[in-house]
């Protein structure tokens, strides 16, 4: 291969044929392989004003915005108790909780408003209301003939095969509240049947003093079917707000997004949302004792970290041990005499329990002096029992008292 100018090319240099087909080929597998977002729901599926993906309702929160409305996004659980103030709770993805529903509710018998947009389902809201939403494939009734122009928009793929907006209808599950206007209504495929009542899928009525809208899909706010005016959907949601700001006792201008159950602001962590389980509801009142009972019952029988021990008795000595111990003290010196006046005192002791309790408080003489008159029989026993206490005697005449002692005992008991 030789250079135009007539020199050698260098090994880099490639025909300009062949550049053009090798770019154009990686340009064509470039555009295959990167994915671009052409059409069709895509991103995030939460109903919220911060979002201004397609399923989004930013669009919906700046129209009402231009159109006079105050608006303001609420980013805690708590509602603010206002008659003038229409609270939009649309599609949330945190489930309201039971107390959050009564308080909510509570504002709308006091005057206030609500415009509530279920999920598929239903929700606590309209557990408490009695309605819910109905599967049934139903689509949205054609303009009316005379309205304004509509140019419409070349999509590649369009929201519904038809082009027409497919929305749930709301069903109700007891008496329906009366005095309703409806702002959808949807037409049945043909041969289900379904009544007129069946086929709204929004509608408003009066709640005790204040007023309530309900929506039965979240499809007819997203941003990507407000921006095409091939549905007709962006007058009905005014005209609902509108029938929100009348009924009070005067008119409300301001609209507070739910964007708490949306996800934003401080969500509660894992130990919040278990507290109030085991603390607000029966099934967790009854997990709470169960957990309780078992974590008792883990106490006790699991090892103990130190042992018990038992408390270090010193066991006294019985009362016969300790006359053996001093009869062998008195024996070993022969204190003979001692040992005569504690059985002397022994018995006078024993007798004050009986009819001889005056005579046993004398002295040891005058006591042995009234049982020799008590008892005359016992004179040479008493002689022996006082030579004892007088004078040291021998074993055998220490014997021979300890029994006439014994005998004198007996007899005045007997007396």
């Amino acid at each position: 291969m030789t250079h135009p100018a007539g020199k050698s090319a260098p090994r880099w240099y490639v025909r300009p044929g062949v550049v053009l087909p090798i770019v154009g080929g990686l340009v064509l597998l470039t555009a295959l392989l990167t994915p671009e977002r052409v059409a069709g729901r895509t991103g995030d599926g939460r109903l919220s004003t911060f979002s201004t993906e397609p399923q989004g309702a930013q669009l919906f929160y700046d129209l009402v915005q231009r159109l006079g409305w105050q608006v303001d996004q609420r980013l805690t659980a708590e509602f603010a108790v206002d008659p003038t103030v229409i609270h939009a709770v649309l599609a949330p993805a945190v489930p309201l909780r039971m107390g959050e529903v009564h308080a909510l509710l509570e504002d709308v018998r006091a005057g206030g408003a609500v415009f509530v947009v279920l999920n598929d389902g239903g929700n606590l809201i309209g557990d408490s209301l009695r309605v819910t939403t109905a599967q049934s494939g139903y689509q949205v009734r054609p303009a009316r003939a005379g309205a304004s122009p509509c140019k419409p928009e070349l999509t590649f793929v369009p929201l519904w095969p038809d082009n027409r907006a497919h929305l749930n209808s709301l069903r109700w599950r007891g008496p329906r509240p009366e005095g309703i206007e409806t702002f959808l209504r949807v037409d049945a495929e043909q041969g289900n049947g379904r009544a007129d009542a069946e086929r709204a899928a929004a509608v408003g009525f009066a709640y005790g003093r204040g007023r309530i809208v309900v929506g039965s899909d979240a499809d007819f706010l997203r941003n990507d079917v407000i921006r095409s005016c091939d549905y007709g959907l962006d007058v009905p949601a005014i005209r609902m707000l509108e029938f929100l700001r009348g009924g009070g006792d005067m008119p409300r201008r301001r609209i507070v997004f739910d964007e708490f159950h949306q996800g934003f602001g401080a969500q509660p962590g894992t130990l919040h949302a278990i507290a109030l389980f085991l603390g607000g509801t029966r099934s967790g009142h009854v997990l709470f004792q169960i957990l309780g009972a078992g974590l008792v019952l883990l106490i006790a029988a699991a090892p103990r970290a130190i042992p018990p021990r038992d408390a270090g008795r010193v066991e006294r000595r019985s009362p016969l041990e300790h006359v053996d111990a001093l009869a062998r003290a008195y024996g070993q010196v022969g204190a003979t005499r001692t040992a005569t006046t504690r059985l002397v005192h022994g018995v006078r002791r024993r007798l004050e329990r009986g009819k001889m309790q005056v005579l046993a408080a004398q002295a040891d003489d005058a006591f042995l002096d009234r049982a020799e008159r008590t008892v005359p029989a016992l004179a040479p026993d008493v002689a022996l029992i006082r030579r004892a206490l007088k004078d040291r005697v021998s074993r055998h005449d220490f014997i021979a008292a300890g029994a006439a002692l014994q005998r004198l005992e007996s007899s005045l008991k007997r007396t």
